[in-house]
């Protein structure tokens, strides 16, 4: 009997010994736990959108700025830009829209609220920063004296052509300087298909002339208007912002 009872306990130890040997076995041949995935970087729309105007590529710019807006609604800087691409791709509807925006919710002394207000001045009917193609009347060619209308106005005109050939449907700003005579004056328009552009019936004054009010300008040119001025003016590779800035402090 003492003998059963001693047979027993063995098989018991033993039966004790092989499942722990097995489940260790087992626990050693099991594949270590898969790494945590890495979060998935998702780029901010807004920060992408800046290098795309910075590149001039305003089509990948408009809808990136609308997937920002989807995410910051009442971000002014975001609807300022909007409006800015959408004017350089004549998206006049949408430019009007986010600019209206940014007026109605930006600080009164915010830039962008002064350059939207600009903006949307210019496009009220009769407004001398119509685009030619807003006018009843033909553009002049360049170095052609049009019919004055006011001899106290003056007029800018000029041909664009940069190092890839002829600039044809360019943004040009003429915007007053700070502080001079013409004051909160703001004109914008497109070069033609000739790149030849034309401000006309503009106030005397000191102004800046250029291609961008966001991003780096290919031009940036400082003029001088006096009362019943014609100044001509063509924008080349000889007076790009690589070779003449007169508004350096401007830079970004």
């Amino acid at each position: 009997m003492a003998r059963n009872v001693q047979l027993i306990q063995r098989l018991v130890v033993a039966t004790v010994l092989l499942s722990t040997a097995a489940t260790t076995t087992a626990g050693c041949r099991q594949s270590p736990p898969p790494p945590p995935k890495a979060a998935a970087i998702d780029p901010d729309p807004f920060e992408r959108a800046r290098v795309a105007m910075d590149r001039r590529e305003y089509g990948i710019a408009v809808e990136l700025l609308r997937q920002a807006l989807a995410r910051r609604p009442a971000d002014l800087g975001t609807h300022y830009r909007l409006g800015v691409s959408a004017s350089y791709l004549d998206h006049n509807d949408e430019a009007r829209s986010e600019f209206e925006w940014v007026v109605a919710h930006g600080a009164p002394g915010a830039p962008e609220v002064q350059l939207a207000r600009n903006w949307l001045e210019s496009r009220n009917t009769g407004s001398r920063a119509a685009l030619p193609s807003q006018s009843a009347a033909p553009p002049a060619s360049v170095g052609e004296e049009p019919s004055p209308r006011n001899p106290e106005m003056a007029s800018l005109v000029g041909r664009a052509v940069g190092h890839d050939g002829v600039k044809a449907r360019l943004q040009l700003f003429l915007k007053s300087v700070p502080g001079t005579p013409g004051k909160n004056e703001y004109h914008i328009l497109r070069t033609d298909q000739q790149g030849n552009y034309r401000f006309a019936e503009v106030v005397p004054g000191e102004y800046v002339l250029t291609d961008a009010i966001a991003g780096p300008p290919t031009w940036r040119l400082r003029v001088s208007l006096a009362k019943g001025d014609h100044l001509v003016l063509d924008l080349s590779s000889a007076n790009q912002t690589t070779i003449r800035d007169d508004f350096p402090e401007a830079r970004p």
